[in-house]
């Protein structure tokens, strides 16, 4: 157990107590960030709950502002220090925009609303922001499987969702996302957009992707 997954038990967030194999999410983030430490300057993270992650992030990158989205309004109480609610949705581009505006982004977290639609939207917004050398991670990626109706009343700020929200989740899409950037790779004539990941890294309920 590292640094980052002693900070998560501390403050209680779930990506602490999300282990396979012995390894939780937290031990699978320090992999890529402990080098980045004391650079990291933006974090964002979509999917605010209690604000226990936040908290984690703020001590764990002491010279980082901190932005979290939520799209219920109840997670507006867990600013603070260096942490910055958003509340509104994640495929709302005026919402993302209000994170760490006119700034690059170190990190982005999508522990959202699992829903493909919405996971791609973000990344489609907040991927061009993130600095050469940031990462962008998704978790819960076993959900974007799934047909997300039966959560909509056991997860906080599902409901808070449009009627005209697709919760019927088709994760061709969000392959086809990955096979893009990974074929791009070393094919020259796709666009740039597609041609700026550095890797793409599969693990259990998390996708880890850094820019180039």
């Amino acid at each position: 157990m590292g640094a980052l997954n002693d900070l998560g038990v501390r403050h209680g967030t779930d990506k602490a107590r999300h282990v396979y194999n012995g390894v939780s999410y937290l031990d699978v983030y320090e992999i890529y960030l402990e080098p980045l430490r004391a650079t990291v300057a933006n974090v964002v993270e979509i999917g605010v709950l209690r604000g226990q992650s936040l908290r984690t992030w703020h001590d764990y990158f002491p010279q980082a502002n901190i932005w979290g989205i939520d799209i219920d309004p109840a997670a507006s109480a867990y600013g603070g220090s260096r942490i910055t609610i958003l509340t509104g949705s994640q495929a709302d581009p005026e919402i993302l925009a209000k994170a760490a505006p006119g700034q690059l982004l170190d990190l982005v977290i999508d522990d959202g609303s699992h829903l493909v639609d919405h996971m791609i939207t973000s990344f489609e917004i907040l991927w061009p922001r993130l600095r050469p050398g940031g990462f962008y991670v998704m978790e819960d990626t076993n959900c974007s499987y799934d047909d997300m109706r039966p959560y909509m009343s056991a997860w906080p700020g599902q409901s808070h969702n449009p009627e005209s929200t697709n919760f019927n989740n088709d994760r061709a899409k969000l392959n086809k996302l990955f096979y893009d950037r990974i074929f791009a790779m070393d094919t020259p004539e796709k666009e740039h957009t597609q041609r700026d990941t550095g890797l793409i890294h599969f693990w259990p309920r998390q996708v880890v992707l850094r820019k180039v």
